[in-house]
């Protein structure tokens, strides 16, 4: 959350007291989560990479198998207000064709994703198409750089309007804001890039790094009626490094840090994955990150062969945290790889007897 509604929040707490502090903290809060940047509010994950053609169209495509499918959901501050973010999303993509070259592919996909936030019941949501060319470097092919496009359609709309009741209504003040809203639909054409490169540097490293910009054509989209202002680029960068410890354990430290004008973050992370049940391949994951000035998290998850799930949760370090009693976000994930295998062709073999 923005350090600006933080502020908001803290000089609400110091100019009241007693059950009227308490009440216009949970009014602020109910009413900010709808209303703090309409025309910037993005979505986000503890576990990014569970989404991952949101965190980079340059992932669409990327795993051995026949198609992919995967789904996450989120709830935020729930411990606050019950007008708190709910976030679910899915996707499907997969590794299409063979590439121009032996070792290179094509991948495809799609996302679509919700989140309804506060008590004006704020919602923005999008649905995306991408595909990436995955480009072999070297004859052993374990160096790639990856390219991905995405495009879609974006929108926002307050679904509950008459719940508008900000503070300054609260406090009999003058709201410039009353009156300005409107409940309908906004839409938008969303465009992004990717790129990604990773490589092996051995059978114990491997190595990713990405970069992606959303909203690349700064689509135009306010709830306001003064007219429609432009969603600013989001950039993002994130990597990771597997260090196989041992043939049962593998470390993964990661990052990510996003910048989207007027707000940034930075998270790290650090998770591990151990082998329990070689024959059925069944992992145990677990792991822990931190988010700069926001929350610190604990992640867990499993692996059974092809199906991976986890759940994450966010316990809440900023100046919210007394007022959310130091929780934050939950959520939890799951993808599925699908394998089918094309039945061989056997030519039919004759037997000649013998005389």
């Amino acid at each position: 959350m923005h350090d600006s509604v933080k502020s908001y929040y803290l000089y609400y707490l110091n100019v009241t007291s007693g059950d009227m502090q308490k009440y216009l903290l949970i009014s602020a809060i109910s009413f900010f989560l709808g209303f703090q940047f309409l025309d910037a509010q993005e979505v986000h994950w503890t576990q990014y990479e569970m989404m991952p053609l949101l965190l980079n169209p340059a992932k669409t495509g990327d795993f051995n198998g026949t198609f992919r499918v995967g789904g996450i959901y989120r709830n935020q501050f729930s411990s606050i207000t019950p007008d708190a973010f709910n976030t679910p999303g899915i996707y499907v993509d997969a590794p299409v064709i063979k590439g121009f070259r032996d070792n290179d592919w094509v991948g495809a996909g799609g996302t679509i994703f919700v989140d309804r936030a506060g008590a004006l019941g704020l919602q923005t949501g999008a649905f995306l198409l991408s595909g990436s060319y995955h480009l072999a470097i070297g004859k052993a092919a374990n160096t790639y750089l990856v390219f991905g496009f995405q495009t879609g359609a974006f929108a926002k709309r307050i679904r509950d309007i008459d719940a508008y009741n900000s503070e300054a209504n609260i406090l009999g003040m003058d709201d410039p804001t009353q009156g300005t809203l409107t409940d309908q639909a906004e839409n938008a054409q969303e465009y992004a890039g990717g790129l990604i490169f990773k490589t092996n540097f051995s059978e114990r490293t491997f190595m990713e790094l990405g970069f992606s910009i959303k909203h690349l054509n700064r689509p135009r989209l306010s709830l306001g009626q003064g007219g429609a202002g432009r969603l600013p680029m989001r950039y993002t960068a994130h990597g990771y490094l597997d260090y196989k410890v041992s043939d049962q354990f593998t470390l993964t430290p990661g990052f990510l840090y996003e910048n989207y004008e007027p707000a940034s973050l930075a998270v790290a992370q650090l998770r591990g994955s151990l082998l329990v049940n070689e024959e059925r391949d069944i992992y145990v994951n677990g792991g822990v990150g931190f988010r700069v000035d926001d929350s610190a998290h604990v992640l867990l998850g499993m692996q059974f062969g092809d199906l991976t799930v986890g759940v994450a949760y966010d316990f809440t370090v900023s100046d919210l945290a007394s007022a959310a009693n130091y929780f934050g976000g939950f959520e939890i994930a799951a993808n599925y790889i699908v394998k089918i295998y094309k039945k061989p062709e056997v030519d039919p073999v004759i037997f000649c007897p013998r005389f």
